[in-house]
């Protein structure tokens, strides 16, 4: 079981609510699901699986003690806000090492999911038998990251081919394996982390608190009225922001311009009442805003692959 002192690197909201010899369960209170798997490895070294699925905005404490985090993004994306009201987003694929410096001040996910890993060092509290078991295969466990100038900035890089295998090994072994299998990886982690250079990462892109507000303010009203077809121009006249800059913003959080963000939303709707409803395929198309079912099945297509009618077939089969 994790250190009960380790709570605090979680915050208020979050309980404990089941341990094993392996790793400890911890849940958030939130709108939705919010829950970590704390593998305990080694003193002062924990890898910690993260799931989300929820709209909340957590607030990060400021651990006490000289941390360093690994963090790996599997699923969705992860919006930081920096303690200097800057904020960034964190895509899918990306790895990142950051030292308690640059320890965000709150996060949330903009896709209201995200799904992947941290690792965090406490360096003070790394014994020397720890010590020694890395400095054996050359790895100064206390360091890692140092050469990147993690303690300037965060060290942001799409997660190298080297690296992702293991990864995906990883996430394949939670609630699998024990920590011993954990342990091994870690190091193999650990070596290969030696291998990123300053040449490897990107600058992550910031923009204010005020600019997102009004992103994500414009994108409610889009989604909240996603059976008309407003325009941009118009949600934007009271804003005080360009038409340019909210498409550039808009992209850099949610991946898509956002009339195709919110296409992409009202398919995933449309998934759920094929999957729940006994609804026709045109009162679904109608209940989205298409007069046209042919419109709707290309849209339902171009986004799952396959017409309405065989998702449904698909989903019910299974």
């Amino acid at each position: 079981m994790c250190d009960e002192q380790n709570l605090d690197w979680y915050g208020e909201r979050a309980t404990v609510v089941a341990g094993n010899a392996d790793f400890t369960t911890i849940e958030y209170d939130c709108d939705g699901d919010g829950q970590l798997l704390d593998y305990a490895l080694f003193p002062g070294i924990d890898l910690i699986f993260t799931s989300f699925h929820c709209t909340d905005t957590f607030r990060e404490p400021i651990p006490n003690r000289d941390v360093i985090e690994i963090r790996h993004c599997r699923t969705g994306r992860i919006e930081f806000e920096m303690r200097t009201d800057k904020v960034f987003h964190m895509k899918e694929g990306e790895l990142c090492i950051n030292a308690l410096v640059n320890i965000p001040a709150a996060y949330s996910f903009p896709f209201d999911y995200s799904e992947g890993l941290s690792i965090v060092i406490d360096r003070a509290a790394v014994d020397e038998e720890t010590r020694s078991i890395f400095s054996f295969h050359n790895i100064d466990v206390g360091g890692i990251g140092s050469e990147l100038d993690i303690d300037k900035r965060w060290f942001l890089c799409q997660t190298p081919a080297h690296l992702l295998h293991i990864f995906d090994e990883l996430y394949a072994a939670k609630k699998r394996e024990g920590r011993d299998y954990f342990r091994i990886k870690i190091l193999e982690l650990f070596y290969h982390i030696k291998r990123l250079s300053l040449e490897d990462q990107y600058d992550a892109t910031y923009y204010s608190r005020a600019q997102i507000e009004i992103i994500k303010r414009v994108r409610r009203r889009l989604i909240e009225n996603h059976e008309d077809k407003l325009s941009i121009d118009a949600l934007l006249r009271n804003e005080p922001m360009s038409k340019v800059t909210f498409q550039t913003i808009f992209k850099q959080i949610y991946g898509d311009t956002p009339y195709a963000h919110v296409k992409k939303y009202k398919m995933n709707l449309a998934a759920i009442y094929l999957q729940q409803t006994d609804w026709s395929i045109t009162e679904i198309a109608g209940s989205l805003g298409y007069a046209n079912s042919s419109k709707f099945a290309a849209a339902f297509q171009s986004v799952f692959g396959m017409l309405p009618k065989d998702y449904r077939r698909a989903k019910k089969s299974t």
